[in-house]
């Protein structure tokens, strides 16, 4: 996923969407109108953090944090660790959800 560009729905933007290298677990941040967006997983914890131009905006631990991948993943069957396509869905889901 590394680098991966998409369009918004509407088409007015241009995503950019980066994963980034992590002991931890999962990391992934989208840029989007000048801002960004990152969802880290710790695979240690199942600790799930949504940050917006760096400040944490929402915390979750298991197993709401499962939750809220899940609702989001479909069919992914990533059970509990994340992929970072199931991670790049929340932020999609989240920023739309901001956006309206």
């Amino acid at each position: 996923m590394a680098g991966a560009y998409e369009h918004s729905p509407d088409g007015d933007m241009v995503v950019s969407v980066e994963e980034q290298p992590s002991s931890k677990g999962t990391c992934v941040t989208v840029q989007a109108d000048g801002r960004s967006m990152s969802a880290e997983y710790s695979e240690l914890t199942g600790q799930l953090c949504l940050r917006q131009d760096g400040v944490m905006v929402q915390e979750w631990f298991p197993p709401h944090s499962w939750f809220a991948i899940a609702s989001v993943a479909g069919a992914s069957r990533w059970g509990t660790q994340p992929s970072a396509d199931d991670l790049h869905a929340l932020i999609r889901n989240e920023l739309m959800a901001r956006r309206g």
